[in-house]
């Protein structure tokens, strides 16, 4: 009878472990192809470095970007392998990495501390933001609380059974996780002031076999990467050099001053307030909800107890989680969820205890029916508030959007879906397709360089050219059928206008936006010109003004309740010398209600650079205080000079002026486009 109850706990055991796997699977997978957005330029250059890997290139340590630890890398250059150069290629790795975490913190928790507290471990790990948000980046910090996991879950397993292999798995681990993350150096600090305790408080129980094949092995496997950065000391200590409280640039001259701070704001960040960078949290939310922080708060009580008492796996969970929770402390920007992520696999037992307790007392005093429906709450609390907070207002939020540089990303897919290659939006893969033919994308070389996400997403084609930023002229100039230009907005463009196909439809646009960490005003990131030659156009009109300039058609379409876009097709059939206004004006009755006075195309293409023989597509936005109704109101069109408001005459066949507007077709473009 007890080895059928045996048999039955394992199997419930194995089926709430699974559960958890496949809870913490859905909450890392869920919309990963586009939640969150775009892609952060340290993501795209570990996809870079990626590319080189599989270029052939197998370096120990990546000095780009600050210099970054290899593991990470390696592993994102077997997924864009197979799923392609993408944002998800990068981030898929991150999500499998903390989905299988879930387990890891359960078996290393269930060593340390049974069961129970091991199923609620994996499930704070599980459903808590901050692993979450980890897991959904691909930063190479979220491969840490992997390999911290199992190297404390191998090592402990190691001090009870006393076998050499589990001592040897330990080692292994620990030497890998080096290859992780800047802060994994932390944890020879944590070992170090673990075995110091043992050896002064329970020397007679250590095993100096094993441990000696602990560290043998852990050196064996971190030695290659060691010995390279004895040897590029700078490597190793310029990105902490720049970010610790020693910095005075850091500590504004007050190291003590700063250090009680972030102390205290460390400390804070469990239960009161947390990171504020967008790309590590949502801003300023504490590790643990309200629910999991009061457990939290409970289980540091009943920590320190039973480390005073001198049981050894809790004195390891509070050496651990301070000595891991030192890189944060210890540089700017505290609390930093990146730098401190080492704690992890630890923290997440704190709360964990306190809950287990608290199961244990309910059911005893009152049934385990209501310990159970406690749980219960509790998960459904906690779970309901990560999926609000991240889910559905965090990773869709306007905050996301600029600090994860998405627009960057909108002109990468923009570009490879003109082209037909590569990936053109949301999804995990590059799809495999055929380049269009007689297209060509010129791309302004700021563009270009200034942003890793292009050099990353975009891949180098026949079709892609790189305009010089002198204002010269691309290698390689041909003749193509359809081409797009994407120049930085902020220069006006002479030769490049050049590069589109002649006697083709000239759209312009402004294309995505784009804002730094610190700015508070988004600006334009690129403008698109679109030069093709078999689009087709709408040609409804076919009026002539002076000095060479037709109105070919028009579309007028709804924008929103209270607007309307007016499109004109215009076309120069002869040089124009002058910069001439375009006025849009709607009228009712007679009296004008609103207008739209611009330059045509935005004032990306001025008139003075209309090429014989081009139609040019020219929008205009105009806003009413009353939805547009195009039974009652009227659209009026002509141009002038700003200089002198002389507008340009309206000629009937004969050349002979008739006017100096022309009223358009008001007939609705159900289409909107």
């Amino acid at each position: 009878m007890r080895e059928r109850h045996r048999h039955r706990f394992a199997r419930v055991e194995w089926l709430a472990i699974l559960g958890l796997v496949v809870l913490a699977g859905a909450l890392r997978f869920y919309e990963l192809g586009h939640l969150p957005p775009g892609l952060y330029h340290d993501e795209a250059f570990n996809g870079l470095d990626a590319l080189k890997v599989l270029s052939g290139s197998t370096p120990l340590f990546f000095e780009a970007n600050n210099g970054r630890e290899p593991l990470f890398i390696y592993l994102i250059a077997l997924s864009v392998d197979v799923l392609g150069r993408t944002p998800g290629a990068i981030r898929i790795v991150s999500a499998i990495l903390g989905t299988v975490t879930v387990p890891v913190v359960y078996a290393m928790a269930r060593e340390m501390f049974g069961r129970r507290i091991a199923l609620w471990s994996a499930l704070v790990m599980a459903i808590t933001v901050w692993p979450i948000n980890l897991s959904r980046v691909g930063f190479r910090a979220g491969s840490l609380p992997l390999f911290a996991g199992l190297t404390v879950w191998w090592m402990w397993r190691g001090m009870r059974s006393r076998r050499r292999r589990d001592f040897a798995l330990g080692g292994f681990f620990c030497g890998l996780l080096f290859y992780t993350y800047l802060a994994a150096r932390v944890v020879l600090v944590a070992l170090a002031v673990y075995a110091l305790y043992v050896i002064v408080r329970h020397r007679e129980s250590l095993p100096w076999k094993g441990v000696i094949l602990f560290v043998a092995v852990a050196l064996v496997i971190a030695s290659p990467l060691g010995i390279y950065l004895l040897g590029h000391w700078e490597a190793m200590l310029s990105r902490g050099g720049q970010v610790a409280i020693t910095n005075p640039a850091i500590n504004g001259g007050d190291f003590w001053g700063t250090l009680a701070r972030h102390i205290v704001r460390s400390t804070l960040a469990f239960t009161h307030r947390g990171d504020f960078i967008p790309r590590h949290n949502v801003p300023l939310r504490p590790v643990f909800d309200p629910m999991l922080a009061v457990a939290f708060v409970a289980g540091i009580a009943i920590l320190v107890m039973k480390a005073i008492r001198g049981e050894k796996a809790y004195v390891f969970l509070l050496i651990w989680v301070v000595v891991m929770w030192l890189p944060t402390v210890l540089a700017e920007d505290a609390p930093h969820f990146l730098r401190g992520v080492g704690v992890l696999p630890l923290l997440c037992v704190i709360p964990s205890v306190a809950l287990e307790a608290g199961e244990r007392i309910i059911a005893g005093r009152v049934s385990r029916g209501v310990a159970l429906a406690a749980a219960i709450v509790v998960l459904a609390l906690s779970l309901g508030g990560t999926w609000v907070d991240y889910f559905r207002q965090h990773s869709r939020s306007e905050v996301a959007y600029y600090q994860f540089e998405t627009g960057a990303v909108e002109m990468c897919a923009e570009i490879n879906s003109f082209l037909g290659i590569g990936w053109s939006g949301p999804g995990l893969t590059s799809p495999s397709a055929s380049p269009l033919p007689q297209r060509r994308v010129y791309l302004a070389e700021r563009l270009w360089k200034d942003w890793a996400s292009v050099r990353y997403l975009v891949p180098e084609s026949d079709g892609l050219a790189i305009l010089p930023t002198d204002g010269g002229m691309p290698s390689g100039v041909g003749s193509f059928d359809d081409v797009m230009l994407l120049l930085w907005p902020f220069e006006r463009p002479v030769e490049q206008i050049g590069l589109l196909p002649a006697d083709s439809v000239i759209s312009v646009r402004e294309g995505a936006m784009e804002r730094g960490d610190l700015e508070e005003e988004a600006r334009l990131l690129y403008v698109v010109y679109l030069g093709q030659r078999n689009r087709p156009i709408t040609r409804n009109l076919n009026c002539e003004f002076e000095k060479g300039i037709s109105l070919l058609g028009s579309e007028v379409s709804p924008q929103g309740s209270q607007g309307v876009r007016v499109r004109l097709i215009w076309q120069a059939t002869e040089p124009l010398d002058v910069s001439y206004t375009v006025f849009v004006h709607v009228t009712r009755g007679g009296q004008m209600v609103a207008s739209g006075d611009s330059l045509p195309a935005g004032g990306y293409y001025l008139t003075s650079q209309w090429r014989t023989g081009d139609i040019i597509v020219d929008d205009h936005f105009i806003s009413l205080s009353e939805p547009f109704d195009s039974r009652e109101h009227r659209i009026v069109v002509g141009l002038y000079e700003l200089q002198t408001l002389e507008r340009l005459a309206l000629l009937d066949e004969a050349g002979r002026a008739m006017g100096d507007h022309v009223e358009i077709p008001v007939a609705i473009d159900k289409r909107g486009s």
